[in-house]
């Protein structure tokens, strides 16, 4: 990324655009006065002249925009690619501490939909959750959820095409070992089988939807004889 600060400041020229009635203004543009590139265009509040409702910023030296501060409500920072101009990314700020981050809004810059967000915990550093999101569909596929310190706590996984929860892992306190699965039907939501496993990876409970129960013995079956091909043993 450019470090807009580290480039030379040129010298500015700024033009005031008013609204129609000629006494309020609307914005303010400033341009780099030998190239006649932008830099900043800063927009005022129709109701108040004094007001900035958005800022518009620019690359020094190429006129690209590459963010727009915007005030309206609480304070907002949208983000640009500077060669294609789509917005990628979305920093939002709590509506009475405007330097603390609630969440950030990353897009897809094909169809330009969200794709994930981070949400953030009220110091507006730690993060609370991770959504991912399909952008063609609009449904969450995966929920991340975090500790205070942290580490993960728990990942929920979705039909991308019908949103309907397909698997939820559990973790415990390390974030990394499973504690518990839980399995869905993803064509319906419904819940089809319960794993738990102590610290060392192993199985030390498990349930399964009686209606699902002749499915899962049946891969157990398949499960059991891949095992025993695969350590090469023989029936006698």
């Amino acid at each position: 990324p450019i470090e807009i600060e580290k480039l030379p400041k040129p010298e500015i020229r700024k033009e005031t655009v008013y609204r129609r009635n000629k006494l309020s203004v609307d914005r303010v543009i400033e341009y780099d006065a030998q190239t006649g590139d932008k830099l900043r265009v800063v927009h005022y509040d129709y109701f108040n002249n004094e007001k900035i409702r958005a800022i518009d910023e620019f690359i020094p030296h190429s006129g690209k925009k590459y963010r727009t501060i915007n005030y309206i409500l609480y304070k907002s920072i949208d983000e640009f690619d500077t060669d294609t101009g789509k917005r990628i990314r979305t920093i939002n700020y709590d509506i009475r501490n405007e330097n603390r981050v609630t969440s950030i809004q990353e897009y897809d810059t094909e169809t330009g939909k969200i794709k994930k967000v981070t949400l953030y915990r009220r110091d507006g550093q730690t993060i609370s959750t991770i959504k991912e999101i399909n952008p063609k569909t609009e449904n969450v596929i995966r929920w991340t959820s975090f500790r205070e310190s942290q580490t993960i706590s728990s990942i929920s996984e979705y039909n991308a095409q019908n949103g309907r929860p397909s698997k939820t892992t559990y973790f415990y306190r390390d974030g990394q070992t499973v504690r518990e699965v839980h399995n869905y039907n993803p064509l319906n939501g419904e819940w089809k089988q319960f794993i738990r496993y102590d610290k060392h990876d192993k199985i030390i409970e498990t349930e399964v939807a009686p209606k699902y129960q002749s499915e899962q013995e049946k891969e157990n079956i398949a499960q059991l004889i891949d095992s025993l091909y695969n350590k090469n043993l023989r029936f006698e």
